[in-house]
């Protein structure tokens, strides 16, 4: 004769379920997190004339470096912000495209060093919140 297990398995199908959307809400948690660290690091090296890995922007017809800034616009509208589990660039100004179409100011492919650093620290400090250790 086999023991019956009895009971309300609810609240277990509700644990299973949030087991379940763990990965999910752990990478929008830390999508959100990084969007203004990696918001600082692209205003960072547009702010030395250079793209994400920190190479330099080719100079002017005249040979001058290109800072891109008149109005301050385009630097100011430079940012990452969080949709769901991915971290989107939005540049602002609508003229921006033109601008970031001749000088690379966000990575196309590979991650830069300093983003995949600031992407891999936050989710460590999630994932242990999440544990319940201390980050």
């Amino acid at each position: 004769m086999s023991a019956g297990l009895k009971g309300d398995y609810r609240k277990t199908r509700e644990l299973e379920k949030r087991i379940s959307d763990l990965p999910r809400m752990l990478g929008i948690e830390v999508a959100r997190s990084c969007a203004d660290i990696i918001s600082r690091l692209a205003r960072a090296s547009f702010d030395a004339s250079c793209n994400a890995f920190y190479d330099p922007w080719d100079p002017s017809a005249k040979g001058e470096t290109v800072t891109l800034v008149k109005s301050g616009a385009l630097r100011s509208g430079i940012r990452y912000v969080a949709i769901g589990t991915r971290l989107r660039a939005q540049l602002g100004p609508k003229y921006a495209k033109y601008q970031v179409g001749k000088r690379a100011v966000f990575p196309t492919s590979v991650l830069p060093p300093a983003y995949k650093k600031a992407i891999d620290e936050a989710a460590a400090k999630i994932i242990a919140a999440q544990l319940g250790k201390a980050a």
